[in-house]
């Protein structure tokens, strides 16, 4: 038996309500991996410039090639200047 349009429009509703919770909770993943990448990041550029370790024994620990440590490093820089230039959203006005 074919389905009332009724059904068809309520089904394409719950369709996309579905949709948008998933494409939320992606956004929300993507916005996790990248704050997580950006305190493993600060992490590892405090301990270099700490003098805690030299670079090559932070690569040594973490598994990678000096010079992708020394690129992250330039991003992460990067990426600290603008956060910390960005406006923050906790204001209460």
């Amino acid at each position: 038996m074919p389905k009332s349009d009724a059904e068809k429009a309520a089904e394409a509703q719950r369709v996309q309500q579905v949709q948008q919770r998933l494409a939320a909770a992606k956004v929300t993943r993507d916005q996790r991996k990248a704050d997580a990448e950006f305190a493993f990041w600060s992490d590892v550029a405090a301990a270099i410039d700490g003098g805690e370790v030299k670079q090559t024994e932070a690569c040594e620990a973490i598994g990678y090639k000096r010079e992708y440590v020394r690129r992250q490093l330039i991003e992460h820089r990067a990426q600290a200047e603008a956060r910390a230039a960005a406006p923050t959203s906790d204001s209460t006005d």
